[in-house]
């Protein structure tokens, strides 16, 4: 008899372990079906980026064949260059609404089916059509910007995630590629070669992320708040929201100003488009290199101090511009500006979003608060730089960006010494109180 029951006690430890190593490998086998999905979904998102970055650049290099075939004065051709970022501030922070009701992958989706629809219509042989397909490309874009951020946020399982900021490369990788690629495409094809081209992988892309899971990561996203009121209410006491928002006005207004001026200037001093196009591409690679040093950076980048130092760098990086007016002092401001620039764009989302988890606020309204101001900067500190360039000359509109923007980061280091920093401690923590703890931060590679 005890010899039976010692036996019964054995299968049965036996059978238990089989049970336990059956779940164990099942959960295996979830977990690398989990991390294979996330990888997958990071790799179209930012295919997406880089598409719809190298197709709002893209039309730099026709301009001169569009304003002959139009009859285009200057400022129909800076209304048709300028057209995508006024769409673009008008829809952020609705777009940021919209994602936290209807979820990242629909929105992301429809708006990529906008994105190859709005291409298709820049390619008819039209002006109107052509300024509506401008018009509704910024419409994609702004929802793309928003949209896309939130779901590889969500992806990732983890708040403010440094490799949030990745995109930024994707979409600089495709802002340098854009104008190349529809210049070679435009010489050969024609000029509708292009945007169609762009159509066709923004609606590939809309299916293959069509088949994608939402991934809702944090299980508390859904019960932040979304109400714009609660917002501007709750912002002041989210330095990291303030912050992202604030040096990405910085940076929409240097970004701005430069590609309004430096051209001006360049082509004075007797640069060919060509020979100005190198020096653009030169300081678009810098800004590549620089925002994937700062993505390898990870948490210890993504701080307050840490984009208001480089928000005030980018600032002061234009001094050179306005003490002397030849094209190498130009040149000279141009380059290195570039690095604090991608540093400030590459942080400011996964500080915003690690700021926004802490204090209960819905990640798409922040991405799409953020995406505004970066848009109002971009659209509206060239027009008042315009102005002054008229009355006291380029040397003086460079102020517009350098005394606004040296002030608002020196604001952001006295307010930043009397407030906690957003940490790699406090992301983590608020992402384990949502999800249990997988391996999956460890297995997926962050894409640069």
């Amino acid at each position: 008899m005890r010899l039976r029951i010692r036996g019964d006690h054995a299968l049965g430890r036996m059978s238990s372990k089989r049970r336990r190593g059956a779940q164990h490998a099942k959960r295996q086998r979830r977990m690398a079906a989990r991390v294979g999905s996330c990888a997958l979904l990071t790799r179209f998102l930012h295919a997406l980026f880089f598409v719809a970055a190298a197709a709002q650049s893209a039309i730099v290099p026709l301009l001169p064949r569009l304003s002959h075939a139009y009859g285009l004065s200057p400022s129909g051709a800076a209304f048709l260059l300028a057209a995508p970022g006024l769409a673009t501030l008008a829809i952020s922070m609705p777009a940021g609404a919209l994602v936290d009701r209807l979820g990242a992958r629909r929105v992301t989706v429809a708006a990529t089916v906008l994105l190859s629809i709005a291409s298709l219509a820049q390619a008819a042989p039209a002006y109107p059509l052509l300024i509506a397909g401008r018009l509704a490309f910024g419409l994609a874009f702004g929802i793309v910007w928003t949209s896309g951020v939130v779901w590889i946020s969500n992806a990732h399982r983890e708040a403010g995630s440094p490799r949030i900021g990745s995109v930024v490369t994707s979409g600089a990788v495709g802002m340098v590629a854009g104008p190349a690629i529809g210049g070679v495409l435009g010489d050969l094809l024609g000029l509708a070669a292009p945007f169609l081209i762009v159509s066709v992988l923004a609606f590939v892309l809309a299916f293959c992320l069509a088949w994608q899971s939402d991934s809702r990561g944090r299980s508390g996203a859904t019960q932040r708040q979304n109400s714009l009121r609660a917002l501007v209410r709750n912002v002041p006491s989210h330095p990291g929201v303030l912050a992202g928002a604030a040096v990405l006005t910085i940076s929409g207004s240097v970004g701005g100003i430069t590609q309004l001026l430096v051209p001006l200037q360049l082509h004075a001093a007797g640069f060919s488009a060509s020979a100005t196009g190198l020096v653009f591409s030169s300081a678009a690679g810098v800004y590549i290199v620089a925002s994937a040093l700062v993505v390898r950076l990870g948490h210890r980048a993504t701080t307050v101090r840490w984009a208001a130092l480089a928000a005030l760098l980018l600032a002061l990086a234009l001094l050179p511009a306005t003490l002397a007016p030849g094209a190498g002092a130009v040149i000279a401001a141009l380059l290195v500006s570039t690095a604090p620039r991608a540093a400030v764009s590459t942080v400011s989302y996964p500080l915003a979003t690690a700021s926004a988890a802490r204090g209960g606020l819905a990640d798409g309204l922040v991405v799409g608060f953020l995406n505004g101001t970066w848009a109002a900067g971009l659209v509206l500190a060239p027009l008042l730089a315009g102005a002054v360039d008229q009355t006291a000359g380029p040397s003086t509109a460079y102020l517009v960006a350098i005394v606004p923007g040296a002030l608002g980061a020196l604001w952001l280091l006295a307010r930043g010494r009397s407030e906690p920093a957003p940490t790699e401690a406090a992301g983590a923590s608020e992402a384990a109180r949502a999800d249990p703890p997988t391996a999956e931060h460890e297995l997926v590679p962050a894409p640069v």
